[in-house]
């Protein structure tokens, strides 16, 4: 066989027909791997089309969702502006800053509350506010600490809690530790200054939209304005997860006894359940002793006789250290059963809770 070389030497000897086929073949080829590879470039270039007209038609279609919503969008941006108007008529200016630290500090007084720190820091300028740090450290019952929370989440102002710890204490009741954050409009010193750093930090950018200043306060927010007053703390009924001491029930007796009687008139204390009462003091008369009993805010002066609970409890005694009472309640049968228990003296009072005699039963 002859070689390559050999045949392509002899190729100019070949006829001329031959040669002009071996010339077409070899441009056939090469125009065939040109086209190739062209037609492979031009298919991606198709697909890559293919997927941004995909990409372009779903971009559309949420362009257009959102554009049907654009009423609805409007409103909730008004209802929004709305809502920040209000909430900026809420921030008081730097002079009506004492007021709101007084009322803070009053809430806490009116909920028998013994504070041990109350230390204002230095105000923190925001883009359109200031916040006003207020460590606080303070001693209470739970439902007292409690009713406090609620009290500031009511205050007229805007208060917030942060950094909150409560733990318990062995010489007393357990002490709150947090950090308060009021918030007011800034002065002019400090409008100017806020204004004087977004324009340094604005520097070579779009300029920004000019601070929003609340409008002057509607005459129903001026209302809402008005000085606090400590409103009704509803989960006194909840357990006292500190330890609060808690009835001591003795097991019900098994004969049936004669029913209560169901038409007299109900005695203020029993309409408050008996894991919401506490005994925090004694008062001996002659040679008896009255019960201070803690129920919410109040302490009410309970005697012998008295009744207390929703299940007809009776006070049947009182030493210094208990209240003893029995209670009248029906079983599943229907019968009458008795079961008795006593509320022992806790550890701490409330030193500043308001004491009410109760009214005994007619």
């Amino acid at each position: 066989m002859l070689s390559m070389m050999t045949v392509l030497r002899q190729a100019a000897a070949w006829p001329r027909p031959w040669r002009l086929a071996c010339a077409a073949l070899v441009a056939l080829m090469v125009a065939a791997v040109t086209g190739a590879s062209v037609l492979a470039s031009l298919l991606e270039r198709w697909h890559t089309a293919q997927a941004h007209e995909a990409e372009a038609r779903i971009a559309h279609a949420q362009a257009r969702a959102l554009a049907a919503q654009l009423p609805q969008l409007r409103a909730r941006q008004r209802q929004a502006g709305a809502v920040l108007a209000e909430l900026e008529q809420q921030l008081p200016g730097k002079q009506e800053m004492a007021d709101l630290l007084s009322a803070i500090n009053q809430a806490g007084l009116a909920r028998g509350l013994q504070f041990e720190l109350f230390k204002p820091g230095e105000p923190v300028p925001q883009d359109q506010y200031v916040a006003m740090p207020v460590s606080v450290r303070l001693r209470g019952t739970y439902h007292a600490i409690g009713a406090f929370a609620a009290d500031l989440a009511h205050l007229p102002r805007i208060v917030t809690v942060q950094s909150l710890s409560l733990a318990a204490s062995k010489q007393g009741p357990p002490v709150l530790e947090a950090l308060l954050h009021a918030f007011r409009l800034p002065d002019a010193a400090e409008m100017a200054e806020q204004q004087a750093r977004a324009a340094r930090l604005q520097k070579g950018k779009p300029a920004a939209a000019p601070a929003w200043r609340a409008p002057a306060l509607s005459p129903a927010l001026s209302a809402r304005l008005s000085p606090f007053f400590a409103r009704e703390y509803d989960a006194a009924q909840l357990p006292d997860p500190f330890g609060a001491p808690q009835p001591v029930l003795a097991a019900s007796t098994g004969a049936g006894m004669a029913a209560p009687d169901l038409r007299r008139v109900r005695e203020p204390l029993e309409s408050v359940a008996m894991t919401s009462l506490a005994m925090v003091g004694s008062v001996r008369h002659g040679g008896a002793f009255d019960a201070l009993l803690q129920a919410g805010p109040r302490v009410l002066r309970v005697a012998v006789g008295q009744y207390l609970g929703p299940d007809h409890g009776r006070v049947t005694a009182i030493e210094e250290q208990a209240l003893h009472y029995r209670e009248v309640l029906q079983d599943a049968g229907g019968a009458w059963r008795e079961r008795r228990g006593s509320l022992p003296l806790q550890v701490a009072g409330a030193a500043s809770a308001q004491l009410v005699p109760a009214e005994p039963g007619k």
